[in-house]
This record gives C-alpha cells, structure tokens and sequence, in this order.
C-alpha cells in the first residue's frame, strides 16, 4: 500500500516533528503546508513530503470506487481484471483534486487503464505514436505532426497505490501530463525524470461499466439514479415552461396598465387646517372628499399612489400624515341620505371608525416627512415624501375618495395629491417567474447531483 503514516513521519532537514498548518498565499487564501516544529522547514504541494504528510487528506475516500482490485468483467467482448491502482493529486492545486488509474490486464494480456475523475470513466490503452519529438522545440511537443503547447502541461503527484504495477512508484513522485484531442480521441502523454508513456482513450458511460462490472445492487442503484435525474430534468423543463409563460403574461399585463382619469373631481373640503391638541401634541386636521370615479374592472387590481405635491407647497423640515378612504358610492349615499352638505359628511366620517359594518372598500395610512441634521460625515438632508400600495375591487362602479391629514404646520389640501392605475398582476407574474427559475436551478442541480451509488456519477 501507498498509504503514508503521519506519526511516523518527520523532518528530512534535522529529523523533527512536522506538523500541518497554512501558508497565506492571497488576501484571502491559505494554501496547506508541513512546518518542522524544530528548524521551521516548510514542505508545499510542490515538494514529495508533502504528499507523506497530508497522506490522510487524499486518500481518505478511497473505498469509493466501484474498481477494486481482483474485479473481473467483460467490457465490449473482452474480459478484464483490474490489477493495481495509482491516485494522483493535481499539483497545483491547494484543495484535493484526485484522479485514479485502474491497472487492468485483459485476457489477451494487454494492459488496460480505467482513469476515474469527477464522476466520469474514461478508458485508456497503451499508444505507440508513429513519432514524437520532446527536444527540438522548447515550447511544444510535436505528436505525430500536431504541435502540443508545453503550456498546456500539468503535474500530477502519486498520493496512493496498491496492487500489481509495472514499476514501483513513489508517494509524492511526479508526473508531468498533457491530455490533448487528435483526428477525435483522446490522448494523454505522461512524462517523468525517467520515462515517457502515451496511452489513447475515450469516455464511457457508467452505465457500460456497470453492466460489465457492478453488482445487481449497484446496477440497481445506477438505474434509480439515472430515473431520478431524468425526472429532475423534466421538472426544470416544465418549469423552464413556467417562467416564459410567466414572463409573457407579465409583459401583457404590463400593457394592460390603465392611469384612472378624474379623480380627483368634485372636491369637497370638509375641514381645512383646523387646529388639534391631543397628549400634549398640537397639529392641523383637514378633511376633503373626491368623486365619483368610475372603477370599471371587475376583481380589478389597482395601485394607489399619494404624494406632496411640492409645485404647490413644500413639506420643508416638517410631517404630515394621511388616511385614505375608498367608498362605493352606493354605500356612501345611503350612508348620507344622498345628502352632500359639509355638516353631514363632517358627521359622517367622525362616526366612521364606530360602524358596525366598515363604509370602505379599501383604507391605506402612511407619513410624509421632512428632516436635516449634522452628523459625522456632514449635513444631511433625508425626505418621504410618497406612499403607495395596492388593492382589488371586487365590485366596479362609482366611487368616492375620502382624504384625512393632520400636519405640523399648516398645509394645502392641494399640495396632497393621489393618482389611482388599473393594474395588471406584473408582479404576481414575476414572483411566479422568480420562482419558477429557483426550482429551474434546484431541478438542475438535483439533475446533476442526485446520486443513491457510493461513488460520483457525473451529469450526462
């Protein structure tokens, strides 16, 4: 076994006790290191100690394979036993970034390598290129005439082995690599200080190595996870449905948007700036009423927006703040004996919070505000000088606007406006497409990640 044995494993320098810690590499990165307790030596991912140190971080999955050694199977007519095993560590890599080599011999005696990475299988045989070239030019690899960029190369170091190998490798030893495409497959050159191999492959799926090597358990596994994740994908379609259609019925309920005209006519002023004292607390009441207005749709829903029309006077370091009352004028005519005289809606709306059965259709409360001050940064000059919100008429008709202000100062009635807009539910609409991509993304996600096998299976 490759396997190495912290405890025992000390300094190469003066014999003391290493021990993992962290170099900072980034503002916000640390790479894994082994630092001698004694002289302060430091072994990288770019050093072999290295590898003997951290042993346990690489290999502690190792058992998660559906290879182990003495399996036997048939793949494509040709029987195979896997033999040996090598797991390689990327090394410029800071987090584990594993791949394993299975040695297989076939029983014509050929070697074989199934090379497991990331959920994926890729088979591979040894290749003897009719020529390649190492050392004339010192930025490429010429392979069978194709230029291989030296830049393109990685290192891979050996973390763990078992088995029967055809040398007798080294944890911590190096390999140079370089995977490449030629005339559509695959090849990978591996080079070290003492050799250089070439072996060609191509991907095969899962489900052929499962039905060559795996047992009925695991075949039966691979089969619900494949059931699963084409289940997971058709919901992301379904939903992918969702969202466009979703996002369609926005954009033709965003043109079905409607300013209501008229408003604010037939204006009523009730009171106008009349002086309030309550907990010690003195302010402005003013009261007025608008209408009718025609509302014509039908569980319509409309969007109220009320504002301080500053053309007409400014808020300026002072607050104010509003009820309004929406009242179908069927309702409020027999609540006033179709009267409109200023005594009776005066009475009216004094007594409207003590009905036993609620005169409004719909009642909106909000503030304006208006404030400066001097902080540590300087003067500051902060405002509210708008509210807004939503509602749905079940019933259309004509109906009146009842407006009720208490200021600091006194105001205006005009400088308080309101604009009612028949609304179509864009926003519902894309809250459902919100939602729709959330369960796109989770479907995707479970499609790819859905797994009941104790080793990775990646998305295909």
């Amino acid at each position: 076994m490759g396997k190495g044995e912290n405890s025992k494993l000390k300094c190469t320098g003066c014999g003391g006790d290493v021990v993992k810690t962290y170099r900072t590499v980034d503002e916000d990165e640390e790479a894994p290191i082994g630092r001698c307790l004694s002289c302060g030596k430091e072994y990288d991912q770019y050093t072999g100690e290295f590898y003997r140190y951290f042993a346990d971080d690489f290999t502690q999955d190792v058992g998660n394979s559906m290879f182990k050694l003495g399996l036997k199977g048939i793949l494509g007519g040709v029987e195979y036993e896997i033999i040996g095993r090598i797991r390689m560590q990327e090394e410029d890599e800071y987090e584990k970034s594993t791949w394993d080599e299975w040695l297989a011999v076939s029983s014509d005696g050929v070697q074989h390598y199934f090379v497991e990475e990331d959920g994926e299988l890729n088979s591979y045989e040894e290749y003897v290129p009719e020529s390649i070239d190492l050392e004339s030019d010192t930025s490429s690899i010429i392979f069978e005439g194709k230029k291989i960029n030296r830049d393109t190369a990685y290192s891979g170091r050996i973390v763990f082995f078992e088995g029967e190998l055809t040398w007798k490798p080294e944890i911590g030893e190096a390999v140079t690599c370089y995977d490449f495409k030629k005339d559509g497959r695959n090849f990978t050159i591996e080079q070290t200080d003492d050799e250089v191999s070439v072996t060609m492959g191509v991907t095969v799926s899962y489900k052929d190595y499962i039905q060559a090597f795996g047992r009925e358990d695991v075949r039966k596994s691979y089969e619900n996870t494949m059931s699963k994740r084409r289940l997971y994908r058709t919901g992301s379609f379904i939903f992918t449905a969702g969202a466009m259609l979703s996002f369609i019925l926005a954009i033709y309920s965003y043109a079905s948007y409607e300013t209501v005209k008229n408003v604010m006519v037939g204006k009523s002023v009730i009171t106008s700036n009349e002086p309030v004292s309550e907990n010690s607390q003195s302010s402005y009441f003013s009261q007025v009423v608008y209408g009718p207005f025609e509302l014509s749709r039908k569980n319509g829903l409309y969007d109220v927006d009320i504002y301080i029309d500053e053309k007409v006077q400014r808020l300026n370091l002072s607050w104010q703040s509003f009820r309004f009352m929406l009242l179908k004028e069927d309702n409020f005519k027999k609540a006033t004996d179709s009267q409109t005289g200023i005594a009776v809606l005066k009475n009216l709306f004094s007594e409207i919070d003590a009905l036993k059965d609620p005169l409004e259709s719909y009642t909106m409360a909000g503030d304006f505000w208006d404030e400066k001050g001097v902080d540590s940064e300087g003067t500051w000059h902060e405002n509210d000088l708008r509210g807004s919100s939503s509602f749905v008429i079940d019933e259309p008709g004509k109906y009146y606007a009842y407006l009720e202000l208490y200021s600091e100062k006194k105001r205006e009635i005009d400088s308080v406006k309101y604009s009612l807009t028949a609304a179509g539910s864009v926003r519902y609409y894309l809250i459902a497409a919100v939602l729709m991509i959330v369960l796109i993304i989770v479907n995707i996600t479970k499609a790819r990640m859905y797994n009941e096998l104790p080793f990775d299976v990646a998305s295909k």
